[in-house]
Parts: structure tokens; sequence; C-alpha cells
């Protein structure tokens, strides 16, 4: 009996050991897929080839990267130009339970950003150089209006460096879904960095096949 009963842990052990070490390859998204969000942000597939996706965004127009889902490029008429800024590798594919990364930015502090500048120390027009790490926490399940889906919980860490107050840090996580191919929810820490920003989370999803 003592024996079945240890066959058993092991087997449960391993199978614990195998799914936390699961792959998540970049889903493949379709013209037309639809996601709609909270606080009225939508996103919509428009194009797709064997590089990546053209993809409509609140106030621009992106360019992600087909089998790490990053940020390549921002589109403006007809041109292409690389994608420097917030959040550029947010999900940065294939993805396994521990995986961490880590990405950076520089960006120019304009007038309306102007609480930025006051808790950071810097002034306008300064050069700001922003730190962005990330890691894979482990699976959940998550009910919000859409539905409940499993999904993976990442954290994410912005921070940047000031000559007035030296580092600042904030802290979020958003939980990404094999079955809406996409961010199901985003949830940030209370710090001031985020004054301007709220909760979000899926309320639908379209998918053309």
């Amino acid at each position: 009996m003592k024996r079945i009963l240890l066959s058993g842990v092991l087997i449960l052990l391993c199978a614990q050991m195998v799914f936390a070490q699961e792959k998540i390859e970049a889903p493949a998204w379709n013209v037309g897929d639809k996601w709609v969000f909270t606080q009225g942000m939508k996103m919509e597939v428009l194009e797709g080839d064997e590089n990546g996706y053209v993809v409509e965004i609140p106030n621009q127009t992106i360019v992600f990267g087909k089998s790490t889902l990053n940020k390549a490029f921002t589109v403006q008429g007809n041109r292409r130009e690389p994608y420097r800024g917030n959040q550029r590798r947010l999900l940065d594919f294939p993805l396994t339970i521990g995986k961490t990364w880590k990405d950076n930015y520089s960006e120019v502090l304009k007038w309306e950003d102007t609480y930025t500048s006051r808790i950071s120390g810097s002034s306008l027009g300064d050069e700001t150089q922003i730190f962005e790490n990330y890691k894979v926490l482990g699976w959940e399940e998550v009910e919000l209006r859409a539905g409940k889906f499993k999904a993976v919980k990442i954290e994410y860490k912005k921070s940047w460096s000031s000559p007035g107050t030296g580092m600042a840090e904030g802290k979020s996580w958003y939980w990404y879904s094999p079955e809406v191919k996409y961010v199901i929810k985003y949830q940030y820490d209370k710090n001031p960095m985020w004054s301007k920003l709220s909760n979000w989370e899926l309320i639908s999803f379209e998918s053309i096949k």
C-alpha cells in the first residue's frame, strides 16, 4: 500500500513539474479578431502575413511580431517606424512559468507629464531612461465580465532614474489567456506613478476563423 501511495505522489509531482515547464507559444491571430475592454479600449487585427500583424489600438496602429507578439513598428500612413516605448515586450513569447525578461527605452517629458516630472524630480524636456522588468508567476482562474478563463499571471515593474529622486518604481500585474489570445485583465498597484491609469479587463472577444 505504501508503495502504491508513493507511486501516486510521484506521478502527481511529475505531472505538476511538466505543467509548470509547459511552453506557451504565441497565438495565431486572424484578420478581424477583435477585443473590447473596459475604459473604452479596443483592439482589432487589420492585416497579417508571415512576419506579423497590423493591429489598431487606441490612438495608434502597431505591427506585432508574429512569433513573440512584441511591438515591432508603429504605422504612420505608408511608413513604419521602429516601436520605441512603453511595454514593447509585454508578452515576449514563448512563455514558461518563472521566465523573466527586461527592456528599456528613453522618454522626453512633455507638458502632459507634469505630474510625472514632479514625482521623479525631472524637468520638462529632460530625457529620462525607463526600465522595465517582467516575470511569469503562474496559472490562475480569472473571472471577468467576459466570463471565466484560465490565464497566466505576469508581474511588470516599471522604474526610472532621475537626478531629483533617484530610482522610482511601480508594479502592475496582467493575465494572459490562451483561449482569448491576449491579455484579459490588468491591475496596478497603489503608486503615484499610475495616477492617471485605471485597472481594466476584457468585456468581449470576437475571433474570425
